[in-house]
């Protein structure tokens, strides 16, 4: 025995990913894809004539070896295989395929002509490839942290400066504000990696983060970055991410797999290195006119099936700097005017602390007012706003130098307009 577990150390030691199991063992069998399986079978090969069957059907048919004198003879199980061979009792595949994956009998021929078996089912699984994290400051006040791996039945558990939080996601939802080392580990049954981050607070800004599953259009900023999340694990599906022009067959399309974009199937985001994958997120670093459209997901699920979302994606421009100027008139009102870049904007006005009025770019106000006016300036992706302060309208200005205030003004206001 304890020169079984001391083989067990030495393979274990040698190469990290190299698994050892038993067909005396209760449970299954994991081991890594394309890496060596060391299966031991019976101590001493020589007592016995050894059978291992691959039970696929249950029948005579099913894949056979034969094993006499610690060495493979009739062996259909593992034929043309050269990477599979018998050392005394042990059977070694190095290195493993899928195709090895299965429920597997050993059968015992004593000398007396008596006969024992045991049953092992073993269970191939890609091991944990790099671990990736990313972060997402949302409008709503919540950082999202996104992990993300290649490999089999993949796990994640996260520490947040030292202390647990919860497993099982591969994302997790945490106040704007934190910061310190986030660490992400991801396994499975052969394998696990880790990665740690440093976490700042979320910075303002333009940064958009919109959902698939959403009902209502996920708004852009025109030069700043989108978060899209397509599925909460790209892993159980194949994506498709289709713009729907003319909903035909020739409308672009980006192919993502593995929670990775296929570049040679991807004619949507073609010679865009802004645009990325992260397991289920679709980051555009920075948006231009034409990521505005109509776009379906559809998820190819592993029984065959399908099903798509569908999601209206619109760009605007943010809000530029905000400029206010006032006009006196001869007829005893004061016009304030507002005007700003952007697109779809929408103004509202605040005097002297009091509810906004909202609605114009100018606001007419007797002549004699004073105080503070605030000009508000939103779209759904930024906001903006100027304070001025107030002074009666002198008296006995020219009628004509508020014309020519006037005319500069909309001249200007119009050559803006045109700029943005």
């Amino acid at each position: 025995m304890m020169l079984i577990f001391g083989l067990m150390l030495l393979l274990q030691t040698a190469a990290c990913l190299d698994q050892f199991c038993r067909f005396d063992q209760s449970d299954p069998c994991y081991t890594a894809l394309g890496h060596k399986l060391n299966l031991l079978m019976v101590l001493d090969a020589s007592e016995y004539d050894l059978r291992i069957h691959k039970r696929i059907n249950n029948i005579i048919d099913d894949p056979v070896c034969r094993v006499k004198n610690g060495r493979m003879r009739e062996c259909d199980l593992y034929n043309n295989r050269s990477e599979v061979t018998v050392i005394n009792g042990t059977l070694i595949i190095n290195p493993v395929i899928r195709a090895d994956s299965g429920n597997y009998r050993l059968t015992l021929l004593n000398s007396d002509g008596t006969e024992t078996s045991r049953d092992l089912q073993v269970i191939v699984e890609a091991p944990i490839g790099s671990v990736e994290v990313s972060i997402i400051c949302s409008s709503s006040g919540v950082m999202r942290v996104f992990c993300s791996s290649e490999g089999d039945q993949l796990l994640y558990s996260w520490t947040l400066n030292g202390d647990p939080l919860m497993d099982g996601n591969s994302s997790i939802d945490l106040d704007e504000g934190t910061d310190g080392n986030i660490i992400c580990s991801v396994k499975n049954h052969v394998s696990h990696a880790q990665k740690t981050i440093r976490l700042q607070p979320c910075p303002a800004g333009l940064d958009q983060f919109c959902r698939f599953d959403q009902s209502d259009p996920c708004y852009a900023a025109l030069g700043h970055k989108l978060n899209l999340l397509m599925v909460l694990d790209a892993s159980e599906y194949d994506l498709k991410i289709i713009k729907r022009i003319n909903n035909t067959q020739h409308d672009p399309v980006c192919r993502v797999k593995n929670g990775r974009m296929r570049m040679s199937e991807c004619d949507l985001y073609n010679n865009r290195s802004e645009v990325t994958v992260i397991n289920a997120l679709l980051i555009i670093n920075r948006v231009i006119r034409s990521d505005s459209g109509n776009y379906r997901l559809r998820l190819d699920h592993s029984d065959g099936s399908e099903t798509s979302r569908d999601l209206q994606v619109i760009v605007e421009a943010p809000i530029g700097s905000v400029e206010v100027s006032i006009i006196c008139s001869s007829s005893g009102v004061m016009r304030v005017f507002c005007s700003s870049e952007g697109d779809q904007l929408l103004y509202s006005w605040t005097l002297n602390g009091d509810p906004p009025m909202d609605g114009n770019s100018s606001i007419d106000l007797d002549e004699g007012t004073d105080g503070n006016i605030i000009c508000s300036v939103k779209n759904h992706v930024s906001h903006a706003q100027k304070t001025i302060r107030l002074q009666p309208c002198p008296a006995g200005e020219k009628q004509e130098d508020q014309k020519v205030r006037m005319r500069r003004f909309r001249e200007r206001h119009e050559h803006t307009a045109e700029d943005s």
